[in-house]
C-alpha cells in the first residue's frame, strides 16, 4: 500500500515546506529520514497536532518494518506515546483515531487473549470513528475487516471468556469481513495484506476457489515489510498445495 494515502496527513501553512520532505521520506518508506527532523519540529511547535501524528505514524510504521524484537516494542510503545498526546489534544480527528487504532491494535496483539477481548471494543470505536471521517482510506476498512475477522475466528474457550468479561461481548462476521476487504481493495489495489485477509475470509465462507484467485493476485505484489512478507509466504504455500504455483 501506499503509506503517503495511508497518512492523509493535514497541511500546515507554517510547516508545509518541511512536510513536504518528511512525507516524501514516508511514501518512499524512508521512515528513519524523519524522525530527527520531526523531533525538532515538535520541539519548535509544541502540541502541533501534524507533527505529533507523523510522529506517531513514522514509528508505527518503524516497528513494522524492522526484525529487532527489541526496537519493535521501542517504535510501537513510542507510537503509542505520540497517538496518546495526540488523543488529548483532538480526540475528534479522523487521522488520531486511524492511528490510534493501529498502534493499540499492534500493541493488543502481543498480550494474552483475555487483554485482546477487552481492547476489542476499543479498536472497534477508533476504527469506526476513522472510517466516519476518512471514508476514502483504504486502510481504516481493512482494520474493520480484521477486527470482524479476529472476532468470529474466536474459538469456544475465548467466546466464553468474552461472555464474562462483556454483558454484550463484541461480535464479529465474516459475512461483513469480507465487505470491508473489498471496500478496502476498491479503494487500494496495490496492498497485498488486503488480498491476504480477503482470501482468508473467502476461504472461512467455504468460497475455496475465490480464495486462490484472490491470493494469486495478491502474489504479484510486493510485501514492503515484515507482516506481508509472512502473508506472501502463507499464500504461496496454499496454491502450491492446491497445484496453482510451481515449486
Amino acid at each position: 500500500m501506499k503509506y503517503l494515502t495511508l497518512l492523509i496527513l493535514f497541511n500546515s501553512f507554517v510547516l508545509s515546506q518541511d512536510f513536504e520532505t518528511i512525507d516524501s521520506d514516508l511514501e518512499n518508506r524512508n521512515f528513519e529520514e524523519v524522525i530527527v527532523p520531526l523531533n525538532k519540529l515538535n520541539t519548535e511547535y509544541p502540541q502541533n497536532l501534524d507533527v505529533i501524528i507523523r510522529l506517531s505514524a513514522a514509528h508505527h510504521l518503524l516497528s513494522e518494518k524492522t526484525y529487532d524484537k527489541k526496537m519493535d516494542l521501542y517504535h510501537l510503545d513510542k507510537a503509542m506515546d505520540y497517538i496518546n498526546e495526540a488523543i488529548k489534544i483532538d480526540s475528534t480527528n479522523g487521522q488520531v483515531h486511524k492511528w490510534y487504532a493501529l498502534a493499540y491494535g499492534k500493541k493488543l496483539e502481543k498480550l494474552p487473549i483475555r487483554s485482546q477481548i477487552e481492547g476489542a471494543k476499543i479498536i472497534e470505536f477508533h476504527s469506526m470513528e476513522a472510517i466516519k471521517k476518512l471514508p476514502t482510506d483504504p486502510y481504516c476498512y481493512n482494520v474493520m475487516g480484521q477486527w470482524h475477522y479476529r472476532l468470529a475466528d474466536l474459538g469456544k474457550v475465548s467466546r466464553g471468556l468474552a461472555k464474562i468479561i462483556f454483558e454484550e461481548p463484541p461480535q464479529g462476521s465474516f459475512e461483513i469481513a469480507l465487505g470491508y476487504f473489498e471496500e478496502s481493495i476498491n479503494l487500494e489495489p496495490e496492498y497485498i495484506g488486503t488480498y491476504y485477509w480477503l482470501g482468508k475470509t473467502y476461504q472461512k465462507l467455504g468460497r475455496f476457489d475465490d480464495t486462490l484467485a484472490i491470493f494469486e493476485k495478491g502474489i504479484q505484489l510486493s510485501p514492503p515489510y515484515k507482516r506481508e512478507e509472512a502473508f506472501y509466504q502463507d499464500m504461496i504455500k496454499i496454491l502450491r498445495k492446491n497445484g496453482r504455483k510451481k515449486s
